[in-house]
Order: structure tokens, then C-alpha cells, then sequence
């Protein structure tokens, strides 16, 4: 499994934001590609500590072995819901999304290794570790759903 935290990793993905384009269109859901950035910009904010978001309350979701398998093993399903503070609310600039976006992932990926993270409104506590993947592979989600 990918991580934000290994370089080539990070790189990759860094790559395929780098890729898009204001013409990218989605293959499913309803986030245009400067929306679905936007997404992106809050959930790195939420893994730095910077944007609170509510729990889900959904206590099976933080205990091995269902986090261990949304993490690690299963792929994030197409249309899964989100939290409401991380949905994109009005329009969004798409040069501005991706290089504060860009801008965040490099930050997530070159910060804390060790300890905790903030709790994950789903999976509740992340080690910074669990964070790392769990932004790689949810960026990889939202970049193969605009085709990247």
C-alpha cells in the first residue's frame, strides 16, 4: 500500500494532481475536478490538524479488523459518503485548489513519522503512519475517478 510519507510514493501521486486539467472530467459521482481538488485541500487539512471535522460516530469503523481492511486492503468504494465538512461548498478555482493542494501533500508527507495524528472522523485515532496511507489512497481515489 502507498503512503504520503515515502517520497516516490508522494511523488506519483503529486504527478497525477500535476496532470490535470480544468477540462478533466469525472468518470462517477458529482465533484467537478476543481470540486474534487477542493475535497482534497480539506481532507490534508483535516489529517494536518488544521480543520476540524465531527465524528461519524460509527465505532466499528475504529477497530481492527473493518479499519485495518478499508485501509489497508479494501479499495474506497465509488460514492462512499463523506463528511459534510469536507464537501466542497461553492465554486471552487482549480489552479488555486491544486497548488495549495500540492502545497499541503508535501507538507503531510515530509511532517511527523511517529505518535498519533488527529482522530479521523470515521476511523477515529490514526497514527501518523495510518494518516499517510490513508492520504495516499484516498487521493488515488479521487484521481482515478477524473481519469489521472
Amino acid at each position: 500500500m502507498g503512503s504520503m510519507l515515502n517520497e516516490a510514493d508522494r511523488k506519483a501521486i503529486t504527478d497525477r494532481v500535476r496532470s490535470l486539467s480544468v477540462s478533466s472530467t469525472r468518470r462517477w459521482g458529482s465533484m467537478d475536478v476543481a470540486g474534487m481538488l477542493k475535497h482534497l485541500r480539506l481532507s490534508a487539512l483535516m489529517c494536518l490538524g488544521e480543520l476540524s471535522v465531527p465524528p461519524a460516530n460509527k465505532r466499528a469503523f475504529h477497530m481492527f479488523p473493518l479499519k485495518h481492511l478499508i485501509l489497508y486492503v479494501l479499495p474506497f468504494p465509488k460514492g462512499a459518503p463523506t463528511a459534510p465538512a469536507l464537501k466542497p461548498v461553492g465554486a471552487a478555482e482549480f489552479e488555486e485548489e491544486r497548488t495549495v493542494l500540492l502545497e499541503l501533500l508535501e507538507r503531510i508527507g515530509t511532517g511527523l513519522r511517529d505518535g498519533m495524528g488527529p482522530d479521523h472522523p470515521l476511523f477515529g485515532p490514526l497514527s501518523w503512519r495510518e494518516w499517510g496511507v490513508t492520504t495516499y489512497k484516498h487521493s488515488d481515489h479521487h484521481l482515478r475517478q477524473f481519469g489521472a
